[in-house]
């Protein structure tokens, strides 16, 4: 999860309305957003996977941002967080404990199949690569945001 903090000039609600007119109508995009009493917008935005097998190819990740009003009279703080998608964890985390359960059977004894042990350090070895090219693309994705965000907001 990475943090982003900055400042914009208008207030509240016209950077809600913004972030609304500029990704509520695209396909691609989901923008959840809600306002409260007490002049603070929050939105979470992310992108559709159309197909199971893009969440290792696509920008997978969600962002969950408030818009609050500042101390000054025209500032507004924007908090912006970046995670990865939950499918793209599971994915991840599904091959490495399957892959390290498969891999110590054989050193428990349980199955003596050395099919199970290739597999397993498949499954490992897959799982790991997946892990570092998600870190690798995750501040890549991040960059992408932090240009759509402050161009739409500024």
């Amino acid at each position: 999860m990475k943090n982003w903090n900055f400042k914009v000039t208008s207030g509240p609600k016209e950077m809600g309305e913004k972030l609304e007119s500029s990704l509520g109508g695209v396909d691609r995009f989901v923008l959840n957003m809600n306002s409260d009493k007490r002049n603070t917008v929050r939105f979470k935005i992310r992108k559709r996977l159309s197909l199971p097998f893009e969440i290792n190819t696509q920008n997978n990740l969600i962002v969950k941002g408030k818009i609050l009003k500042g101390d000054a009279e025209n500032e507004t703080d924007v908090e912006v967080s970046f995670s990865h998608h939950p499918l793209a964890k599971l994915l991840i985390f599904g091959h490495i404990i399957l892959g390290l359960s498969l891999f110590t059977g054989l050193f428990l004894k349980f199955a003596s199949n050395t099919y199970m042990f290739i597999v397993g350090g498949l499954l490992l070895v897959i799982g790991s690569l997946l892990w570092i090219h998600m870190r690798r693309d995750f501040d890549k994705h991040v960059q992408e945001y932090k240009n759509l965000i402050s161009g739409i907001l500024e």
